[in-house]
């Protein structure tokens, strides 16, 4: 079998070596199945702000009545705490960075008014100038609060456990179970981030949570632009459409 052929459309003649045909169409294949597949990617994410959307919407509910009906699930991630704040007992979140400035996170104890349990409430970001006093504000008394629960993928811990001689203690991870131990109570098993305006809050530094699709979309057409141009630019390398066209063009 030859490796090689001719077509004459007309004027256009095409040379064809199958070989580079081949080669051709897995390139081309390859380059659309990316296309695909970020359009795929883009799908799920409009599916993902939907049901952020949807989420969005609900109306929080008391996080007392989680804890008493949780069957391992969290029916509502808006919630609303009754209680007070330990604010003897806050834990500072480090190394935390917000806008180029090293700071800590500060995580303080919520105790429920009613249930008597734990929640771990997440109040943001602070940082500490050079020889400055840690001060992020006591809030004392009973409070209400609304917040984001906050659902943390788990991730191995190490075997090292954080100093608790003094207060704040200063821990590198959140993880419940570690602060369970030190506080030597039982905790509700997600901490949960401060809304705007709420007592104790400081600068809410964390990062939106977003499921955008355009940059699947751009990279989605930028796969299948590839694909047609790798086609046409080898249709024009291998045929003397250019010649004719210009043939044409001229009086």
């Amino acid at each position: 079998m030859q490796s090689t052929a001719e077509v004459k459309l007309g004027p256009v003649l095409i040379r064809i070596n199958w070989f580079v045909v081949a080669g051709i169409v897995l390139i081309a294949t390859g380059f659309i199945r990316l296309g695909f597949w970020q359009l795929d990617r883009a799908s799920e994410k409009m599916a993902l702000q939907t049901a952020m959307q949807q989420e969005q919407r609900k109306e929080a509910i008391n996080i007392e009545d989680i804890i008493l009906t949780r069957d391992g699930t969290i029916p509502n991630l808006h919630v609303t705490l009754a209680g007070e704040y330990i604010n003897e007992k806050s834990f500072l979140l480090v190394p935390q960075s917000y806008n180029g400035q090293l700071g800590f996170g500060v995580i303080t104890p919520f105790r429920l008014q009613n249930s008597n349990r734990i929640v771990l409430v997440d109040r943001g970001w602070i940082t500490v100038a050079s020889g400055a006093q840690l001060n992020f504000g006591l809030v004392v008394g009973a409070r209400q609060l609304t917040a984001q629960i906050h659902l943390r993928s788990s991730s191995p811990g190490s075997d090292e456990r954080p100093d608790a001689s003094s207060w704040p203690v200063q821990i590198r991870r959140l993880d419940v179970n570690v602060i369970s131990e030190i506080l030597g109570e039982d905790l509700f098993p997600y901490p949960v981030r401060l809304n705007e305006d709420q007592p104790g809050v400081l600068i809410r530094h964390w990062t939106a949570v977003t499921a955008n699709s355009n940059a699947n979309i751009s990279y989605a057409i930028q796969w299948f632009v590839f694909a047609a141009a790798i086609v046409i630019v080898s249709l024009l390398a291998s045929s003397n459409i250019v010649s004719v066209l210009r043939e044409k063009e001229d009086p």
